[in-house]
């Protein structure tokens, strides 16, 4: 969902990270109030605190209603080295909510690539249903390592084999401005989890740079055919909403972080 070999447009100190992680933490969880209940998974060197949160509340019992959707995912090392790269993110949203993507506009991927971020709004702004931001560190050889992020545009992409796609855009310097763009393609998921998002990450500065966290709020309404529509759904049958990150890194580690959240049921 970060940064990879995209396209060129012309134009810390690690012992300080561990004490940036644990206050980006406790500030997220701060803003998402007690009852946002996350995880955080130690993996061999690897950290990870995937924490986030639904509104609103009160949904119905048995219907489906709108929701909105908030996460962050920060990483770490035990050590202070480098975070291997990240090569996949698996996203897994609750059995009872739902992705709704019918009369919602589309954008591809090719009309994103070497876009900058008014040009990408300009573009494929219909078709927006999140947004957020992605850090990385990069260290490049015989370089002090750096951190670079940039704004991440979440678009609904063009089905593929019949399943609808999320298009994840990045525009940062690495150290140069550069566009990344990358798919995920929804599906079915099983046990309590019912959708399930799966995105490569793309490579970062050949290999040298590693993502240090990403956050992104999904909330998305249209109207079609006269009534309101939501890119998300859900109902409240159970008292609560859970959704799950699974990270799998360069290095072969594996990692899996829940969020759960409470809800009110209504009707």
């Amino acid at each position: 969902m970060g940064f990879g070999e995209g396209r060129r447009h012309p134009s810390i100190q690690r012992s300080r990270r561990a004490l940036a992680f644990c206050m980006a933490a406790l500030a997220f969880t701060a803003m998402l109030g007690q009852r946002a209940l996350g995880e955080t998974v130690h993996v061999g060197n690897i950290i990870t605190m995937i924490e986030g949160g639904t509104s609103p509340r009160r949904l119905p019992r048995t219907s489906l209603a709108p929701i909105a959707l908030k996460a962050r995912g920060l990483l770490e090392t035990a050590n202070g080295s480098l975070i291997p790269p990240l090569k996949t993110l698996t996203l897994e949203f609750d059995k009872h909510g739902q992705i709704y993507t019918n009369g919602l506009a589309t954008c591809s991927a090719s009309q994103l690539d070497s876009a900058l971020t008014a040009q990408a709004m300009t573009t494929c702004g219909k078709a927006l249903i999140g947004t957020g931001r992605v850090s990385a560190e990069i260290a490049l050889p015989e370089q002090a390592p750096f951190s670079a992020s940039g704004p991440l545009l979440i678009f609904n992409g063009l089905p593929q084999g019949g399943k609808p796609t999320v298009i994840l855009y990045v525009f940062a310097h690495v150290p140069a401005p550069t566009t990344f763009v990358t798919t995920g393609t929804v599906g079915t998921a099983s046990g309590l989890y019912g959708t399930r998002v799966v995105i490569n990450i793309p490579t970062i500065v050949g290999g040298y740079g590693s993502v240090t966290s990403i956050e992104f709020t999904i909330q998305k309404t249209w109207t079609s055919k006269g009534e309101k529509k939501s890119y998300l759904l859900a109902s409240c049958p159970v008292g609560r909403l859970l959704a799950r990150g699974n990270l799998v890194f360069a290095d072969g580690t594996k990692l899996s972080g829940r969020i759960a959240r409470s809800c009110t049921p209504t009707g």
